[in-house]
């Protein structure tokens, strides 16, 4: 291409090509510029001819490269280099560094959540974790939970005891399962909390033999997590063996026991209260041994207040 096809006029191209030429060579003295050796038209940018493509190692070197063209074509060639210096300073500030740009892609693409199979996504393709309990939304069966309750592998509150009631609602934790229960986990009036067999006393007394008192060990547990918020009637049963005076106040005497080895375990004993019940309620036939062994039993029940 000819000087006067690219630059104007013939004398107005020996101006304006040989500032440029000076502009080039006061650019390539301080690094920021080497020529191409061969271009093909095809791999030149729009707007420039093979003839003026830079090789250049970055972003900062193209604002350089113009810094100094400006300078040249303003003054002749003296600002050329003045030029390179203004354009590098420009492209400290408008061209980021390769690692600001990863960092900032990083950035862009950090989830709190990821995403898995099944979890709702927000615009950025992250996983939502709407109440904030640690399971992600379309997985969480349980939307809204409060915040600190604690939550299983689908998002529900805890509930240990199984009773239908959460953890953090329920006032009487560990309630014997199959025992029906209030809005607040708590056994409701009539309901028998446990029912022991097996509870045995020295004969013709109210002691407590020590396999009696294994037994009465699962008792603990149980009351220990309602004494302050329910009363129970802790009711002793015999057999038919014996007058039904005889045997009333025996048991009577038997349920008082039972609640003393209770107290000592630890039970508030303001909520516990013993009832005889004698012969008068039987579960099994007393004409055997092993109806009256069933008999023979303490029950746990939830007074009527």
């Amino acid at each position: 291409m000819s000087s006067f096809n690219r630059c104007g006029s013939v004398r107005a191209a020996r101006t304006r090509c040989g500032r440029a030429a000076r502009g080039r060579r006061a650019a390539a003295a301080v690094g920021l510029y080497r020529p191409v050796r061969a271009v093909d038209a095809g791999a030149a940018p729009a707007g420039l001819s093979p003839h003026e493509v830079f090789r250049i190692g970055d972003h900062r070197r193209v604002v350089a490269v113009g810094g100094a063209a400006v300078g040249a074509a303003a003054s002749g060639g003296s600002g050329a280099v003045g030029g390179a210096a203004v354009g590098a300073m420009l492209a400290l500030l408008l061209c980021p560094t390769d690692e600001a740009q990863a960092e900032e892609v990083t950035e862009k693409t950090m989830c709190e959540h990821e995403p898995v199979p099944g979890a709702l996504l927000d615009a950025n393709g992250c996983a939502m974790d709407s109440d904030n309990d640690g399971v992600v939304d379309g997985i969480d069966m349980c939307a809204n939970t409060p915040a600190g309750v604690t939550v299983d592998n689908v998002g529900c509150p805890i509930d240990s005891d199984r009773d239908g009631v959460a953890d953090y609602k329920d006032l009487c934790p560990n309630t014997p399962e199959g025992v029906i229960v209030d809005e607040d986990g708590c056994p409701i009036a009539g309901q028998t909390i446990l029912s022991l067999t097996g509870v045995n006393f020295e004969f013709d007394k109210a002691t407590l033999t020590p396999e009696a008192q294994t037994i009465l060990d699962d008792a603990v547990t149980a009351l220990l997590n309602t004494d302050e918020v329910v009363e129970v009637r802790v009711e002793g049963h015999t057999d038919s063996i014996g007058s039904e005076e005889y045997n009333l106040k025996l048991s009577q005497r038997r349920s008082e026991s039972v609640v003393e080895y209770l107290v000592s375990k630890g039970v508030n004993g303001n909520n516990l209260i013993p009832v005889g019940m004698g012969e008068t309620s039987p579960i099994a036939n007393n004409s055997t041994d092993a109806g009256r062994a069933l008999n023979r039993r303490v029950d746990f029940i939830v007074n009527t207040q």
